[in-house]
Parts: C-alpha cells; structure tokens; sequence
C-alpha cells in the first residue's frame, strides 16, 4: 500500500480554519477562495480517513482527531517556515529593535519573539510596547527598526495588515450598568484611540463618566476591568475569560475594526526589516476563545 503523505500546504489551510473558525476568513489569510479552502480540508479529510472539523448551519469546531492533528500541524508548519527564515537570511546579526502595540495579540508575542530567535539566533532583540502613537516616533526618530502598530485612518505607506479583529465594550462579568451613576471609565493613557474614543462617546450622549483608571499596558487594564473598576474597550481577543462583552447598540456603539501592520523604522538595516517581516508574514496567527457576551 502507497505511504501516505500530509501536505504542508493543506496543513496550513487546516490550521487557518481552526485559528480563525471560518473557511471564509481562513480563505483570506491563506489567499485562496473558500471553495478553494473547502476542497482542501475535503482531500486532507480523505487522506486521513478522519474528519477533522465538525460542522453546522452556525459553527465549525475540531473534532477530537482534529484536536490531535492541530498540534502536529503547527509544529510542522512551524519547523518548515522556520528553516526557510534561516536559509533565506543566513547572515543576519547585530541588534534589531522592535516596537509592539499594547493591542497586539497577547497570546501571540511570545510565540513571535521565539520564533524570531529561532530563525535568527545571532541576533541580540531589544523589544519596546507601548502606544502607537509613540512607537511611530520612535520610527521615524530612527530609534526602531520595525514595530508592530495599529493601522488606523489610512496613511501613505501604510503597509497591508498582518492581522485585524473586532474591538469591543468590555466589562466584568458580575458587572451591571446603572443609568443614573456615572460611567466609571478603564483606559490605556492619553492618546490611545479607544480612550479617545469612548470619551467622544459619553460625551455625545452627554452620559455622566469618570476616569477611574489609567493603566500603564494592556495587563494593567485587563486587571482593572476584572477587578471591577469599570468598563473600557479592547480589542476582542483581549477579552478574557471573567469578562463579558456588552451589548452594541446606541449605548455601547460599535468601536470599529483593530488593523495591526508591521512598519519599516527610518535608517534600518533592510536585512533586519526583511527578517522581522519573514517571520511575521510565515507565522498562523491563533485567535484567543472568546469571553461571554
């Protein structure tokens, strides 16, 4: 009987369905059509002999062989993706410095720092969070290489976002509005848009509001808003478990879309940038589970 053979390209097709729970958006990040994606996870599930998604008319979930197949998928991809980084760029040395927004998925900076190191061991990587707006400085002062910012009112240059999410109003679980206090607000410190943001609102609705706690990162403010100090607005994957998502409407208006794309700093070393591009390009970004709404 012919040995069977797990193809990385359908393996990565396969990982892009689970991380994101829908052939549509999986068919985006893998720039196929979703008929494309369909067929792919069909063959896959014909060559194992297993299915590995359960599907209905509302979701698509792993199914236990699924479950067993997802870990060796990533480790593959991971090992494959990772050998190509280092053949591409054999010769890349030196410091690298990278900023990340507080927004960037926080499950996912470790995952892209090691796999960073891995495919450049040579390199010493100096990493800076913080806001947007002040790592854009830092870009253009020269004193990064490349950081991973919010892509917000397009800009001239801007690249194509490497990863993009729903934001949300989010609160404690046990929390409970009450019309005639006054909003007690969780936010990151001035010039963060979403702060910008829900002030604009309260103001709009001439709703009664108060600063109840800056935060000096993302932790801090997923912190105050589990401990109960009030409500703030977070980029969906930042929900955690403890959490609730409150309900869009005239109250709670729709915060828009988080855009997160990787951006060149003035005078960097093109071989650092293209490096840190090889990797977050290659990476199969993992959506965090949802927080109750």
């Amino acid at each position: 009987m012919a040995e069977r053979a797990l193809e990385l390209d359908l393996l990565r097709t396969f990982a892009a369905v689970a991380d994101t729970g829908s052939f549509t958006t999986a068919a985006e990040r893998v720039a196929r059509t979703q008929s494309a994606v369909s067929m792919q996870i069909k063959r896959l599930e014909e060559l194992l002999g297993r299915r590995v998604f359960a599907r209905t008319s509302r979701s698509i979930a792993l199914t236990d062989e699924g479950r067993i197949l997802i870990d060796y998928a990533r480790r593959m991809l991971s090992l494959h993706d990772e050998s190509l980084r280092r053949l591409a760029h054999p010769g890349v040395a030196g410091r690298a410095r990278l900023g990340v927004t507080e927004y960037f998925l926080p499950a996912e900076l470790p995952r892209l720092l090691s796999a960073f190191a891995a495919a450049h061991p040579h390199v010493q990587l100096d990493v800076r969070m913080g806001l947007s707006r002040d790592l854009r400085a830092e870009l253009r002062a020269g004193r990064l290489d490349a950081a991973i910012v919010r892509l917000d009112a397009p800009r001239p240059g801007d690249p194509e976002p490497i990863w993009r999410e729903p934001q949300v109003w989010a609160a404690a679980e046990a929390w409970e509005p009450d019309r005639s206090a006054s909003v007690a607000l969780v936010a990151l410190p001035p010039g963060c848009v979403l702060r910008e943001f829900a002030i604009e609102t309260f103001k709009r609705q001439r709703r009664e509001w108060h600063l109840a706690y800056t935060g000096s990162g993302m932790m801090s403010v997923q912190a105050a808003i589990l401990a109960g100090l009030g409500v703030s607005i977070l980029a969906r994957s930042s929900v955690t478990r403890g959490m609730r998502m409150l309900p869009r409407g005239r109250r709670w208006p729709d915060p828009g879309e988080l855009r997160i794309g990787l951006l060149a700093g003035k005078n960097a070393r093109p071989q650092i940038v293209d490096a840190f591009k090889a990797v977050v390009h290659d990476m199969t970004w993992q959506t965090p589970p949802r927080a109750r709404e």
